[in-house]
């Protein structure tokens, strides 16, 4: 696997997880929609972050997640998008701060 790939791959894979955010949020009603549309749009926001600030961009992470797996916790694909999206969340904003780091200091 060459450098450019290994980088990029959890950066798609967390975008896939917060359309899958998105989708979710636009099936529901009520308060599950508001948290679905807002996490989605939340988890996206978090890896445009982290490019620059890295503290702000996990908590956005965490915020954007998290509520609505807690608010459906009762259903099993909700909770596993909220895992996913953390842990890919995380590998996504390190690597692209990671790189940014490198790119400033060259």
């Amino acid at each position: 696997m060459n450098e450019t790939l290994r980088r990029t791959w959890p950066v798609v894979l967390v975008t896939i997880v917060a359309l899958l955010y998105l989708w979710v949020g636009t099936a529901a009603h009520g308060w599950d929609r508001v948290w679905g549309l807002a996490g989605g749009v939340a988890i996206l926001a978090a890896v445009a972050l982290g490019r620059r600030y890295l503290a702000a961009a996990v908590a956005v992470l965490v915020l954007g997640a998290l509520p609505l797996a807690v608010i459906t916790w009762w259903s099993i694909a909700t909770p596993v998008l909220a895992i996913l999206a953390l842990v890919l969340g995380w590998m996504a904003i390190r690597n692209v701060n990671h790189t940014s780091m490198l790119a400033r200091e060259a």
